[in-house]
């Protein structure tokens, strides 16, 4: 592995710490690529800027920089053969679901459910795959009766962020917890006292630091498989459990706007 081979060339000149941050990688190989700056800081007992550091000494851009060299080198793109990729995908979603499952923190989602509950207004901020998730969250809890905005777009998250209030809640959903553009829109949204609820596989990431609440995903991915359906999957997952839970916790208005709605769709289809 070239990226071994690399720190090997470097690990005599390297500080304690850094020798740490090498001795990490060296024993977890391509599990880096799954884990944030924050889980391995702590993992190893280092700061951040420690790694930063050491990446840099040993010639990469940055620790995503990093992460990618692993995932392209441990993780080749096709991994399994024709004869057995459909059986694969079924295993690695079945999994994914039950990896989620267990990850639930039934504390969390019931006081996620009680403040959307009582919100003025409902927001949903994702980019990329995971807007994909914001919009879905849109549809579901609109079908129950809870209209809320989907903002996928960084300039309108901003905006939005900019006017939010203490009765308003935001439902954040990041696979890293560490996109930019939502981590932006949460601090201003923080300073305004919204309630937020972060939907993200890293309970150490900006994001869910920032979060109020936090409901954990599963859909692990390399940089390599960015917006995998894996990912997505997890997310789905969790945001059915969210709404759900919501509408029978509202169960007799949740059906009669579900009946409602379906009843204005229906119509359409003639």
């Amino acid at each position: 592995m070239k990226y071994i081979n690399i720190i090997e060339s470097f690990y005599p000149s390297l500080s304690k710490q850094e020798k740490k941050v090498a001795d990490y990688i060296f024993e977890k190989k391509g599990q880096i690529s799954y884990q944030s700056l924050q889980e391995i800081a702590k993992q190893i007992k280092v700061g951040e800027a420690t790694i930063v550091r050491f990446v840099k000494k040993i010639g990469f851009n940055g620790f995503q920089d990093l992460k990618l060299h692993i995932a392209k080198e441990d993780f080749p793109i096709i991994e399994t053969g024709y004869e057995d990729y459909i059986d694969n995908i079924q295993a690695n979603i079945n999994n994914t679901i039950t990896n989620t499952k267990s990850l639930i923190n039934r504390k969390q989602l019931d006081k996620s459910i009680s403040v959307i509950g009582k919100c003025e207004r409902l927001f949903f901020y994702g980019v990329g795959a995971s807007g994909i998730v914001a919009r879905e969250l849109q549809n579901k809890f609109l079908r129950f009766g809870k209209a809320g905005t989907a903002y996928t777009d960084s300039h309108f998250q901003i905006m939005n962020a900019a006017i939010t209030t203490s009765k308003d809640v935001i439902i954040a959903i990041s696979l890293s917890g560490s996109t930019n553009d939502i981590i932006e829109s949460l601090e201003i949204a923080k300073k305004n006292k919204v309630k937020i609820i972060a939907i993200t596989n890293h309970i150490l990431s900006p994001i869910a630091q920032l979060a109020d609440y936090v409901l954990l995903t599963a859909g692990r991915e390399t940089l390599l498989d960015g917006g995998s359906l894996i990912a997505k999957i997890s997310q789905l997952y969790v945001a059915d459990i969210l709404c759900t839970g919501y509408a029978l916790k509202n169960k007799e208005e949740a059906l009669k706007m579900k009946h409602n709605t379906a009843q204005a769709v229906l119509s359409k289809n003639k």
